[in-house]
């Protein structure tokens, strides 16, 4: 029997093995044919796409020749064109069609054995953590805006059986692309990065709100979307990175390409409508006298910026009105 100097194996877009075939000589050929060495069943492969070949002079080098295909070989992000020849790194993969290619020498050196996994325990207590924060949030705004004991006790069942069908939702429509692009489904995952989302647009709604009412910083309040839009971006991207762990990058330019060009967009038709950046007339958050560090504002101050709005209404009023006369 001859000794067996490699092993070549295929692997489909989501990891599972499609077939394997020990190399007893070199060169070795891989393609649909079933004259190959390793023989796939993928539409988007030549019937011989590679020939791979082991110099005797240089024993440590493996090479790798592209045949007359229309797709190519892409290794480490660089495609090969047909008749090309490329040297191929030990444990690197080889991407043909829609195919994974990976090689193991015989005299390679072998990884450690790795322990049994152990029970995620860090795992299921950060999701509980996330959980129980996120229900601590909606308990709390739903006590802040009912008036009484009788209605907040009232609006807790559908407040959340509501959040509850939401995020439960939300993390199994990602769980199940999950499953569609990366063969695993991950719907804890999902959950824990939509928990964190949640309390992350929370805690900067919050923050921006109080900030505004300490400090007397009206832009704070009106433009406090703008940091909440920051905070979904990078919930998105997260959710995007966990479906396509190997297109983090390109995910990440997306993303804020998205976020560059569609909220100065927002904003432009914020302007065109109201004249104005945000939709937020004033701040709809009150917070405790005792929270407040600016200085108060004067009595004759107070009246005399309260009468420049006013006249500023009115003529938006008017305004308004002598364009509705015109249509």
């Amino acid at each position: 029997m001859m000794p067996t100097l490699a092993l070549l194996e295929a692997f489909d877009r989501h990891g599972a093995l499609l077939a394997r075939a020990p190399v007893t000589r070199w060169p070795v050929t891989v393609g649909r044919s079933l004259e190959c060495d390793l023989v796939l069943d993928d539409p988007h492969v030549a019937p011989t796409h590679l020939r791979i070949d082991r110099a005797a002079d240089a024993p440590r080098t493996v090479s790798v020749e592209v045949q007359h295909t229309l797709n190519g070989a892409l290794l480490q992000r660089k495609r090969h064109a047909s008749g090309e020849r490329f040297d191929w790194p030990d444990g690197a993969p080889l991407e043909i069609g829609r195919t994974r290619i990976a090689l193991r020498l015989a005299d390679a050196p072998i990884a450690q054995e790795l322990p049994l996994p152990h029970f995620p325990w860090r795992t299921l207590a950060a999701t509980v953590a996330l959980l129980a924060l996120m229900l601590a949030a909606v308990l709390a705004a739903e006590w802040l805006k009912a008036d009484d004991s009788t209605k907040y006790l009232k609006a807790l069942p559908g407040a959340l059986l509501g959040i509850a069908l939401f995020m439960g939702g939300w993390a199994g429509l990602w769980a199940i692309a999950n499953k569609v692009f990366d063969g695993h489904l991950q719907f804890w995952r999902h959950m824990r990065i939509a928990c964190a989302l949640y309390l992350g647009a929370e805690a900067v709604s919050l923050a921006t709100s109080l900030a505004a009412f300490a400090l007397s910083w009206e832009a704070v309040s009106r433009f406090g979307y703008v940091l909440i839009t920051l905070v979904l971006a990078a919930g998105i991207y997260a959710h995007l990175a966990a479906v396509l762990p190997r297109r983090r990058t390109g995910l990440a330019w997306t993303v804020g390409a998205v976020l560059a060009l569609g909220l100065p967009a927002w904003m432009g038709v914020q302007w065109l409508n109201h004249a104005r950046l945000s939709n937020q007339l004033y701040m709809s958050s009150l917070f405790p006298p005792s929270l407040r560090v600016a200085p108060a504002v004067p009595v004759p101050q107070f009246t005399q910026e309260a009468g420049a709005l006013r006249e500023r209404l009115d003529r938006r009023v008017k305004a308004d009105d002598d364009n509705e006369d015109e249509e």
